[in-house]
């Protein structure tokens, strides 16, 4: 067992630069600014947090030497601060390596010594000094013999302290007055995650793919052992584990049956499902109960119908639903009173999501509610309003649950370039937020799902995640995989809502990579990348015209949503519509384009040329989404939800007057299908569907003139592995585009293990 002392601390010193001259280093196709401690690939800036980058500026000084753990580790933490040097060291490596597209096994630049440190391996050269030759050196003083032995006796005792302190904390032997211990409970190579602690803190349960099928499966153990007990075994994922007060009982959700809320006994026995559809069962603290949530989307984008909350007997019964004048709400969590539940509320149906970067209206009310069981109105807690005031971008975090002493919430929240462990102050008298949120956890990885227990213990899991976008080779007129998923982009940075042109020769893809999430297009022949809108805003969902000579996508500016279209070969973006909820497809002949307006959730054609609106879809009980025309624009796909449940139907196109509701075709009849995308022809019908238990590429033919269905839906790309997966993305930052020879979409990798911090 590894005890690791973490006291708090800020981002870090700036990197020291190897010489007095030496400002930039290349080597590849990289590029190293000491002055502004930045890392550039083919001249565009890489996002790499500081830590890496000390790693790298420590290795660039002494090219093809060995630089010792200990070295490093005095360098990164050079400031005094306690921590898991093992852990944090080889994360610092890690990002380092995923920023330069690097291998341990095979590497490039930086190679392990083992036993030793780390050695940079590939031909570097100082641009300032190439262009700037350094002046023939001074004669060299004279040094005092006893001089130099004090400076060796300096930096040796130095040296010593710091891997005296390594190795006690190694052995788990150091133990700070002040500060949080961390003790990791598992050591998997893959993905263990979403834990829970028993009450007591004795028990520990979680999912993982250790089993070796590839999906997620519940697993429980003592902590401070290494003997786990396999609960599940049904093939598909099973995640989000849920102690019963007494210990006796997990509630999980699995993906099986279309996915729900199942319980079985913490020694191992059968599970039973007591609650269809639901998401991240949390017993009530007496027992009597289990709350969850129904629906679909994150905590800082809960669209007006898109979840709602329930309740239902801990032994089994009819489901309640909780609060069902709200727009929308999620991620109910128990107050310790058990008559109370918090949750994520979107209470205005006029709002669709949380204004990224910018702050919300008065009286917008998407917040962290608090509502009785029983008769009573909700309280807003004010979550938002505290954690914009601290630099939070993304706002409406998800609870994770009541900490142990009862006056404050657990969340994971990302804050700058890390997510950790959180504490939000309640009072349980107000139900307001009594004073700033704290953070506990200090990690480079990224923290997250926070499960509380008695003596001030929290379990979490430590994650490494990264989101890149990836190629599918296919003839999509001709439904037939030609091979695997190929990488189109590997960052560090999450590259999200990818769209290809459709001859297949240019990506256009939402990133945060220079700061703000901008669109970038990249040339798939050449490999070029540019950022064709890099304004002050933020920059979504991304669409080519049928010529790929424009490119539309949307902006969210205070509170609104605009949509722009700009030239692909530069220039200044204009704005050709206001107050749009969403983007839809372009016409083929680039004069239209399709939008879902605001309120109510209507799909309307826009006439670029005169700025016409014609509204074409409308239904209050759905929430519309997704829409494109047809290749011959005769017809729109487009997806309908319900909390629940996502259908995909096509409708014809009108010259003036809604469509009514009779005439939509249905094309899938799947729990959950999403993501439809035309092929070329419009035979085909390209989607993602959770109708197997996982998120994978489906397909359905159609009829050439009457776009009905032709046969049963067939997968085309099963991602029913939980590492790399479809499953984590949110769906606003999942999407999946087609042209000719390719589909590409975004895809999740994640790897991490489960922590234990005591405070």
């Amino acid at each position: 067992m590894q005890v690791i002392v973490i006291n708090s601390r800020g981002q870090g010193d700036s990197v020291t630069r190897p010489g007095e001259s030496l400002k930039t280093v290349r080597f590849g196709v990289f590029e190293v600014d000491f002055a502004n401690s930045e890392l550039r690939k083919h001249g565009v800036r890489l996002r790499l947090q500081q830590q890496p980058f000390q790693v790298l500026a420590a290795l660039l000084e002494r090219p093809g030497n060995v630089v010792t753990r200990e070295e490093l580790i005095v360098r990164l933490w050079s400031d005094g601060t306690t921590v898991d040097f093992d852990r944090g060291l080889n994360a610092a490596v890690t990002r380092l390596r995923q920023a330069l597209s690097d291998s341990a096994d095979a590497p490039k630049y930086v190679e392990t010594v083992a036993g030793r440190g780390y050695r940079f391996v590939a031909p570097a050269e100082s641009v300032d000094q190439k262009e700037n030759p350094p002046a023939p050196a001074p004669p060299r003083p004279q040094q005092n013999p006893l001089r130099w032995m004090w400076r060796a006796l300096v930096l040796f005792s130095i040296a010593a302290t710091a891997v005296t302190i390594w190795f006690l904390l190694r052995r788990g032997d150091a133990r700070p007055e002040k500060g949080a211990s961390f003790i990791r409970l598992t050591s998997d190579a893959g993905l263990t995650t979403t834990p829970a602690l028993s009450v007591d803190g004795k028990l520990i349960a979680y999912a993982s793919d250790r089993g070796g099928e590839g999906n997620l499966d519940i697993w429980v153990q003592q902590v401070g052992s290494r003997e786990a007990i396999r609960l599940t075994r049904d093939g598909t994922d099973s995640y989000d584990p849920s102690f019963s007060p007494d210990g006796r009982r997990i509630a999980f959700r699995s993906e099986q049956d279309g996915g729900g809320i199942y319980v079985v006994p913490t020694l191992g026995g059968e599970s039973r499902r007591i609650a269809s559809l639901g998401r991240r069962p949390r017993y009530s603290p007496d027992g009597n109960w289990i709350a969850y949530w129904i629906g679909s989307g994150n905590a800082g984008f809960l669209p007006p119908g898109s979840a709602k909350i329930y309740i239902v007997p801990s032994a089994g019964g009819a489901s309640r639903e909780l609060r069902p004048e709200f727009a929308a709400s999620g991620y109910p969590i128990w107050t310790p009173d058990s008559k109370h539940i918090l949750f994520v509320g979107n209470r205005d149906p006029k709002v669709f999501a949380e204004p990224v970067g910018s702050p919300l209206p008065a009286g917008t009310q998407i917040d962290w509610w608090v509502t009785p069981l029983e008769d009573g109105p909700a309280v807003a807690t004010g979550v938002n309003a505290a954690l914009r005031a601290l630099g939070f971008v993304l706002l409406s975090q998800a609870p994770s649950a009541w900490n142990s002493s009862g006056d404050g919430v657990l969340m994971s929240g990302t804050l700058a370039d890390t997510t950790n462990i959180w504490m939000v102050p309640i009072s349980p008298k107000t139900w307001k937020v009594s004073s700033a949120p704290r953070r506990l956890s200090f990690g480079t990885t990224l923290e997250a799902q926070p499960s509380p227990a008695d003596g001030n213990q929290v379990a979490f899991a430590s994650l490494d995640e990264n989101v890149n976008i990836w190629s599918l080779p296919i003839d999509t007129n001709r439904p037939k995989p030609a091979g695997g998923p190929r990488r189109l982009t590997q960052d560090t940075v999450a590259q999200v809502q990818p769209a290809v042109s459709r001859d297949g020769k240019l990506l256009a893809f939402s990133s945060r990579r220079s700061g703000n999430r901008a669109i970038w297009i990249r040339d798939l022949v050449t490999g070029k990348e540019t950022a064709i809108a890099n304004t002050s805003w933020p920059e979504f969902y991304p669409a080519f015209s049928p010529d790929a000579s424009r490119l539309a996508y949307r902006s969210n500016e205070k509170q609104a949503h605009f949509i722009y279209v700009v030239s692909v070969a530069g220039g200044v973006p204009e704005r050709v519509c206001k107050d749009c909820a969403a983007l839809g497809g372009w016409s083929s002949d680039g004069r239209r384009l399709l939008y879902f307006e605001e309120a109510p959730r209507r799909l309307t054609v826009l006439d670029l040329a005169s700025g016409q609106r014609t509204p074409l879809l409308d239904d209050g009980s759905y929430k519309l989404d997704e829409a494109s025309f047809s290749p011959d624009d005769r017809w729109v796909c487009f997806n309908a939800t319900i909390p629940g449940r996502s259908r995909i139907f096509i409708a014809p196109v009108r010259s003036a007057g809604l469509v009514p509701k009779t005439e939509w075709l249905a094309i899938t009849d799947g729990r959950w299908d999403d993501k439809p995308r035309w092929s070329p022809r419009g035979n085909v019908l390209y989607f993602i569907s959770e109708r197997d238990g996982f998120r994978c590429i489906w397909a359905v033919r159609l009829d050439p003139a009457a776009k009905r269905p032709v046969g049963p839906a067939f997968p085309i790309f099963h991602s029913h592995e939980a590492r790399r997966s479809l499953m984590t993305l949110g769906w606003g930052d999942l999407q999946m585009s087609v042209a000719r020879d390719k589909i590409v979409f975004n895809m999740s990798e994640r790897t991490g293990n489960i922590w234990l911090m005591r405070r």
